[in-house]
């Protein structure tokens, strides 16, 4: 699986920080799923920007060329990127010690890739392409969050990587988003919100279907 998949886990600061509870989390969600800690997995943590409330000190001036404290966006207060700093050094620390869950399995790999500023998720994603050529360097990769879980078995992720492997999916099948409560029923829900019928495009697979999807969903997904 190593020569074949990388997972790039993306994060950022946090109010929880310097706990390291929530990948905690997100790496013993990795257990349902057949062959993921088989792969490479990169931790992708994103640098971040001052926020303007940094202290009562600062003047006007200063205080207009900074951003409001917005953790969506990437903007702290000084605290908490201190939090952050401590938070990346003793996740550093547990992954290098192969500290529970922080385990590969077989031939699997983690590690942390750490940028040196804010770049935002798109961008960090194409920093972390950039940062070393035999760091991302396997035909498949897949993308996900700090806070998003695996809640049921995926016992398909072998078997889909082979299917994408195949010559005549590389035409049409370029991505694959992994189920999310934005995409039950989802059929449906196009039908219902924007009438459209989306079912005539939906291919059968291993007895459910891959459905197109109408817009971007910033979930889990498997990529060419």
């Amino acid at each position: 699986m190593e020569k074949l998949l990388t997972v790039l886990i993306q994060t950022s600061p946090l109010p929880s920080h310097p706990s390291t509870a929530l990948l905690e989390a997100l790496f013993r969600s990795f257990d349902r799923v057949d062959g993921l800690k088989e792969s490479n997995i990169i931790i992708l943590a994103d640098g971040c920007e001052a926020a303007a409330d940094d202290n009562a000190t600062a003047t006007t001036t200063t205080k207009k060329k900074k951003k409001k404290t917005n953790f969506k966006h990437g903007v702290a207060p000084l605290e908490t990127r201190e939090n952050y700093k401590q938070h990346l050094k003793l996740l550093k620390e547990k992954i290098d010690k192969r500290q529970a869950p922080f385990q590969p399995i077989k031939n699997g790999s983690i590690q942390l890739l750490q940028l040196p500023h804010r770049h935002g998720s798109a961008r960090a994603i194409a920093a972390a392409f950039k940062a070393e050529k035999s760091l991302i360097s396997t035909p498949y990769i897949l993308i996900g969050q700090h806070d998003n879980f695996f809640v049921k078995d995926v016992s398909y992720l072998t078997s889909l990587i082979s299917y994408l492997e195949e010559d005549h999916t590389s035409s049409w099948l370029q991505c694959v988003h992994f189920p999310s409560t934005a995409t039950l029923h989802y059929v449906e829900k196009v039908k219902r919100r924007y009438d459209l019928d989306i079912s005539k495009f939906c291919v059968g697979y291993d007895g459910g279907s891959f459905i197109p999807l109408v817009f971007w969903f910033g979930r889990t997904h498997l990529a060419r």
